[in-house]
């Protein structure tokens, strides 16, 4: 009997380690799964010159990219995106955007639209759906002439923003407002303050909360590779100018 309770005991407790080992098996699995897979990170404005470049960047570096567009697009065909036809001034078409998501990445403009308030109407919307679906990461692009919260103006500057709002007041005030959105959200946000741009061979960039002066120029390639950079960089937050 003494045998057999011994027995009964030893087949226990290897049937226990057996079953420990196999979670363990399944856990570890499922972490390397979870490191290995590649992000879904939408992209808002995909259609756009610099959202297409950003469009194109993910792709390269093995992301699932959720393009969201408009209307029309020349996007690449390929098996890890994903074309989302949408409206941004519709809380659904976000919703849906963003519901197996892991980043988003917004290149929206106003200029050239009708209503001119496209980034403070896309944040209204996107903000809230982001953290309904538990993103954190948001990368956001406007006007170097934008301001932000607690930012140290010269002389200079003024005089730009005062112009500015001249030419595209209400495109710059949507610019602000939309940085503001982002300012209380409580998100790892970052927005990228860029001068007018241009195309160029050049991906070179650096980001810092030195403003550039009015007449400076930057590659549209540097400001794409800035904002696909910084998805993994979360510790680059704030409103930030690209040179």
């Amino acid at each position: 009997m003494h045998h057999c309770i011994i027995g009964i005991e030893y087949i226990i407790t290897q049937s226990i380690n057996i079953f420990n080992t196999g979670i363990s098996f399944f856990a570890s699995t499922a972490i390397i799964v979870a490191m290995t897979s590649p992000k879904t990170i939408v992209v808002f404005g995909s259609a756009g010159r610099v959202g297409s470049l950003v469009t194109t960047y993910l792709l390269e570096q093995g992301y699932n990219v959720v393009a969201f567009v408009h209307r029309h697009h020349n996007l690449p065909d390929h098996p890890n995106i994903t074309i989302m036809q949408g409206d941004i001034y519709a809380k659904k078409d976000v919703d849906k955007a963003l519901a197996n998501a892991d980043a988003v990445i917004s290149t929206l403009s106003s200029w050239g639209t009708a209503r001119k308030d496209v980034l403070h109407t896309a944040m209204q919307h996107i903000v809230p759906a982001m953290k309904i679906h538990g993103i954190d990461r948001i990368i956001s692009l406007t006007g170097a002439e934008a301001r932000a919260t607690n930012d140290k103006l010269g002389i200079i500057h003024r005089f730009a923003h005062f112009g500015i709002s001249i030419i595209g007041k209400k495109v710059l005030q949507d610019g602000e407002l939309h940085i503001a959105e982002l300012e209380r959200s409580n998100l790892n946000w970052l927005v990228v303050r860029s001068p007018i741009m241009r195309s160029g061979a050049s991906h070179s960039y650096k980001l810092d909360n030195h403003r550039p002066h009015p007449w400076a120029l930057i590659n549209r390639e540097s400001v794409a590779r800035a904002m696909v950079d910084q998805i993994t960089k979360s510790n680059d937050n704030g409103a930030l100018f690209i040179h």
